[in-house]
């Protein structure tokens, strides 16, 4: 089987739908008697270039979402003509394949519908994409992925995706979050990142959506209880990033606050497992990795119970409503207050993240190749 992959945002800081791309190409190449892959690039192919005699083929002028969705509705079935494809996956959702894709069978994975789930929070692009652009082409795919059952639903609410063409499989944990060794963990925080001292840590963008707003005013509730605790917020802004400097000057915390930017891949294992507690207060989640990586390093989780995160972390993590500051800051104060509380939420965190595999979602996403194709 010839698969032809769309790759976009490889070649900038890894974000969510970026390390969904990565991270399931590395694993499709890695299955044994699995497809033989080629990267459809739109920019370049970031940390995937050479890996396992991976090819990639450009796709020029698409390395923006404006050209990628213009441009790249013709590249992608002249490729997968060119190319011999037998099916061409694109796993970034914003499905540039309004000229079909050639002789190829298609599959498209949309992550979230947050545009219309969570409205007010999106790009006038994105609010376009989702509200006239999807629910024009997807009829025209031949299966839809997405990464959790809520995402289901809310695929089914407002795309009228065929629920017989809509497949749920979840991300997985790469095998690099994993508890490491303390004094190792404080080499490398002190080293690279400058930090020392125990700290609460969120990881993901400093958007409005993901209530990072909510984080701070709960953590300026519980601080003064915890006089040595910071708060590192490690992740990059988006143009409706939470304005934090205001907010911390607001709340007076300032000096408790560290903003870390987006991080390496070496970076988080350590920040997470380093971490006395991540939190995670997002206002919608097609999937939430984050909650998932701290969990796999040992860390005890605070998040929502809304959208896909009570799924995703089970009974191994707190949730609370990411709209009420109280209720948020009284269980991050549990989890610091309570050492068997915290050893639990470790130990069933572990458990639970074990679960998911990048090896699983590779699998179970080859399998909607097959019968596709069939």
């Amino acid at each position: 089987m010839k698969a032809g992959i769309l790759a976009y945002g490889l070649d900038r800081p890894i974000g969510g739908i970026s390390r969904y791309t990565l991270e399931l190409v590395r694993a499709l190449a890695d299955l044994e008697n699995g497809p033989d892959v080629t990267l459809l690039a739109a920019g370049g192919a970031g940390a995937l270039a050479g890996q396992n005699g991976l090819r990639s083929v450009p796709l020029p002028g698409c390395r923006l979402l404006p050209g990628l969705l213009t441009l790249g509705n013709a590249w992608l079935p002249l490729r997968a003509c060119q190319l011999g494809l037998d099916l061409l996956h694109d796993p970034t959702g914003v499905t540039p394949l309004l000229l079909g894709a050639g002789p190829a069978r298609s599959a498209v994975t949309v992550h979230d519908v947050f545009a219309w789930s969570c409205p007010g929070t999106s790009t006038l692009l994105d609010t376009m994409i989702y509200r006239y652009w999807l629910p024009r082409i997807l009829p025209g795919v031949d299966a839809v992925i997405t990464v959790s059952e809520h995402s289901r639903q809310d695929i089914l609410r407002y795309l009228h995706v065929d629920p017989n063409r809509l497949n749920v499989i979840p991300y997985g944990v790469a095998d690099r979050f994993r508890p490491m060794p303390s004094d190792e963990v404080k080499i490398h925080l002190r080293d690279r990142l400058g930090l020392s001292g125990p700290y609460i840590l969120y990881v993901g963008a400093l958007t409005q959506r993901k209530n990072v707003g909510g984080a701070l005013e709960a953590f300026a509730l519980i601080e003064k209880r915890f006089p040595r605790l910071q708060f590192v917020l490690a992740g990059p802004r988006t143009w409706n990033q939470t304005p934090v400097e205001d907010l911390v000057q607001r709340l007076e915390i300032a000096p408790k606050v560290a903003l870390t930017g987006p991080l390496t891949d070496t970076d988080l294992p350590a920040l997470y497992s380093g971490a006395d507690l991540f939190v995670f207060p997002s206002l919608y989640e097609g999937f939430g990795l984050p909650p998932l990586e701290a969990m796999a390093c040992g860390t005890p989780v605070v998040t929502s119970n809304t959208s896909s995160l009570p799924e995703v972390v089970g009974d191994a993590a707190i949730t609370v409503d990411p709209y009420d500051v109280e209720a948020l800051a009284e269980a991050m104060r549990r989890v610091l207050s309570d050492p068997d509380l915290a050893h639990d939420l470790r130990r069933r965190g572990l458990e639970r993240a074990a679960g998911f595999t990048w090896e699983q979602t590779a699998r179970k996403t080859v399998e909607v190749y097959r019968e596709v194709l069939s």
